[in-house]
């Protein structure tokens, strides 16, 4: 089998040649150790008055955007392809360039949905934006960010679909490129506008939260058809709804919130004869049912650190959902002993394996994952994962 049909296999809960292994691979610290690149900290010129007033309009004009960020893509695909990866996510994004008088740095970014990003150092020697704040503390200032940002809105979708294909087309004969919708209606409903703020919405105002859900659940729809259009075989969906200890609000809420939208998210995928996975990090457990419930074909992250056991999954779920994920990023693939990450691919192998459904990967990714761990992860799956299923 050649890796578009070993992954297409175990989506299908079919059991292909071996169990298929998939790349998060996304940080650019990440990508120079693969690649042999020298570290990037652009934020040093941009703390440098002149030059930092000389790039700011140049970082927001959308060419120069788009075509930095494909070419950052570029490079972690040519990593996942490196290391032996059957595919590796890809996920667009657009931000503008901001004074940020809340930011480290003095400046931050800002993305279309109205959330704030703080520009820092990586710890490995490149830049990296985190989601630090909301920008809309209240309805009117998120009906005055959806009036002003429209056209914006569309030009996103539009390199939303200019950015999967040029990666299909590109690197499709050579790995499977997973097209990564994201973030979705749950994170793009609460982080504009602050978790406290969204909650307190929930009750106080609940007419004004069913306006933001409906609206990013639209948008969202159209963002999905443009990520699709690009010829990805498999789409991911992503929103965080759990935390270490458990669900972020409560199952039945985000029922009534948004089991709707994503049972229009899983249709939507499903018309255009595709298999849709599903990301949360936390522990997510008591979601597992209502997944299958709203259409979903399988989950990826299953965070170990969260106390998510493949095992355990498996159980719950059985054939029902694909697994996707599981290896630990917070130890295990950063300083890890080679023998430590064989033993966790053969634990994983044996927990979700059998009879297919599971594609092998790191539970997420950040700037300390190791490449050269990964690469053991990939040899590791290669040794023990053979159909059948031996370890």
């Amino acid at each position: 089998m050649d890796f578009k049909e070993r992954i297409l296999a175990a989506v299908n809960h079919e059991e292909p040649d071996r169990v298929p292994v998939m790349g998060l691979v996304m940080d650019q610290a990440t990508v120079n150790q693969i690649l042999g690149r020298k570290p990037q900290d652009f934020t040093k010129w941009l703390r440098k008055p002149l030059v930092g007033r000389a790039l700011k309009p140049l970082m927001n004009t959308e060419w120069f955007w788009n075509r930095t960020y494909y070419g950052n893509w570029r490079g972690a695909v040519e990593g996942a392809i490196e290391l032996g990866f059957d595919a590796n996510w890809t996920i667009y994004s657009h931000m503008q360039l901001e004074s940020g008088a809340g930011a480290s740095e003095g400046l931050a970014m800002h993305d279309v949905w109205g959330r704030g990003w703080e520009l820092a150092p990586d710890g490995r020697g490149n830049a990296t934006a985190n989601y630090t704040r909301g920008l809309l503390e209240d309805e009117a200032g998120w009906e005055r960010w959806v009036e002003e940002k429209a056209g914006l809105f569309e030009r996103v979708i539009e390199g939303a679909r200019s950015f999967h294909r040029r990666l299909v087309d590109v690197y499709g004969d050579r790995i499977l490129p997973i097209g990564f919708a994201a973030p979705g209606p749950f994170e793009n409903s609460w982080q504009p506008l602050g978790f406290v703020n969204f909650t307190r919405c929930v009750y106080e105002k609940p007419q004004f939260v069913e306006r933001v859900v409906s609206f990013h659940t639209d948008f969202y729809l159209r963002y999905l058809e443009a990520v699709m259009d690009s010829g990805v075989e498999l789409v991911l969906c992503g929103d965080d709804l759990g935390q270490k200890t458990g669900p972020m609000m409560r199952p039945a809420l985000i029922e009534k919130l948004y089991g709707e939208s994503y049972r229009r998210v899983a249709d939507a995928v499903h018309r255009r004869g595709k298999k849709l996975i599903f990301h949360s990090c936390g522990q997510i457990y008591p979601f597992l049912d209502k997944f299958v419930e709203w259409g979903f074909d399988g989950i990826i992250t299953m965070e170990p650190t969260a106390g998510m056991e493949l095992a355990k999954v498996r159980e719950q779920v059985g054939h029902r959902l694909v697994l996707v994920g599981n290896l630990d990023v917070s130890r295990l693939l950063v300083e890890g002993t080679r023998k430590e990450v064989d033993e966790a691919v053969k634990q994983a192998i044996r927990a979700a394996a059998p009879g297919g459904g599971y594609i092998l990967s790191a539970a997420h990714s950040h700037p300390f994952v190791d490449a050269e761990r990964l690469g053991w992860m990939v040899e590791a799956a290669h040794e023990h994962g053979s159909y059948p299923i031996r370890v």
